[in-house]
């Protein structure tokens, strides 16, 4: 094969490659994406939260919760929306933290 031929097929397998892992993440199993999300919108350990929406892409994803706390004695509901990304764009480890609360 030539030069060009391996530069071409190289090219062509990294694309599907690409392809594949975005696939993956935003239509793959996210249990332990949601896990790490409820942990971030929750921090305290008087506190629930109920996850009411989720946005999936390749490279995040997004989920709105509805927590209740304990705050002097009684329970303070709050949207929560947390973002979660991967280590390394695509694929690693979730990683999530909480835009707003």
């Amino acid at each position: 094969m030539e030069g060009r031929t391996l530069l071409r097929v190289g090219i062509f397998v990294t694309c599907v490659a690409f392809t594949g892992l975005g696939y993956r993440n935003s239509n793959g199993d996210n249990s332990d994406a949601i896990a790490a999300a409820t942990r971030a919108a929750c921090s305290s350990e008087d506190c629930s939260a109920s996850l009411e929406q989720q946005a999936r892409g390749s490279f995040g994803h997004e989920y709105s919760f509805k927590t209740t706390r304990s705050e002097a004695g009684q329970k303070v509901p709050k949207q929560v929306i947390v973002s979660c990304e991967r280590e390394l764009v695509l694929i690693g480890d979730w990683h999530c933290a909480a835009k707003s609360h």
